[in-house]
């Protein structure tokens, strides 16, 4: 996971379409707060809004096309993601097993701060979980202010997460106890993301181990494959490579010597 810098400005139809319909949404709770707080009532949340073409393609590029949690590209290739929302717009969960609280941030559903692009998986892991440190602090309608919460869950958008989780190898570990619970919460220790990572993690072991081996050659020929792998090195720790989070710690010591 890396820190992610999105445009300021948040395409049209969220500060037109998404605005409007954030208006009616909080007046419809203002109207009925008891049957919204029960579950009775729900929102019924504009997909064609938030997961407008526009907003897709402005995450995706801020992303580097990758997902925002555990950096693959591939899922952008058959078309395997989903606009993630932050804080959750439906209902919300402290933690994985405990009842749902209605409704979730309704009228962040539409907000540029409150959006992400993931993967489907990582989408799916997270979907209402939204752990914080005092949930008695939560904000639960539009009045409420969420600037009084403590979330324990990464916000690429807005942390940096690398404050938080690092790599030993391929395993992520948390340095934080934020980094603990988004580790948990996201699943990133599951099974294809660690094959994922450690077929490109042998690559980057191989080609540092041949550069070591080859950086004295005086052959003209060995000396440009020599460069050639030292850049690929040095381009796996760039923000727009896959999982290049992994990268810096296995790598960034050894390319500054």
């Amino acid at each position: 996971m890396i820190r992610i810098v999105k445009p300021i400005q948040a395409p049209k139809i969220l500060t037109t379409r998404g605005t409007a319909q954030i208006q009616q949404d909080c007046a419809a709770y203002d109207a009925s707060p008891t049957d919204y707080r029960s579950g009775e009532k729900t929102f019924n949340i504009d997909t064609k809004i938030y997961g407008a073409e526009s907003v897709q393609q402005a995450l995706r590029r801020a992303q580097y096309h990758k997902c925002c949690y555990w950096e693959d590209k591939k899922f952008l290739a058959t078309s395997y993601g989903a606009v993630e929302h932050y804080r959750p717009k439906g209902a919300v969960q402290q933690a994985r097993g405990q009842k749902k609280e209605y409704p979730g941030y309704y009228w962040l559903a539409y907000d540029w701060n409150n959006l992400l692009f993931s993967c489907t998986t990582c989408n799916t892991k997270k979907r209402d979980l939204f752990p914080l440190r005092d949930n008695n602090a939560r904000a639960r309608s539009h009045a409420d202010d969420i600037a009084m919460e403590q979330p324990f869950l990464v916000n690429p958008a807005v942390d940096n997460p690398r404050d938080h989780i690092c790599f030993r190898e391929r395993d992520p570990e948390h340095l934080t106890e934020i980094g603990r619970i988004t580790i948990q919460v996201l699943c990133l220790l599951r099974q294809y993301l660690d094959e994922a990572r450690r077929e490109r993690l042998e690559e980057l072991k191989f080609f540092r181990k041949w550069v070591e081996k080859q950086k004295d050659s005086t052959d003209p020929s060995i000396q440009a494959l020599v460069r050639e792998m030292r850049e690929k090195l040095e381009a796996a720790v760039c923000p727009e490579a896959e999982y290049c989070s992994m990268a810096m710690d296995f790598l960034e010591t050894w390319l500054h010597k």
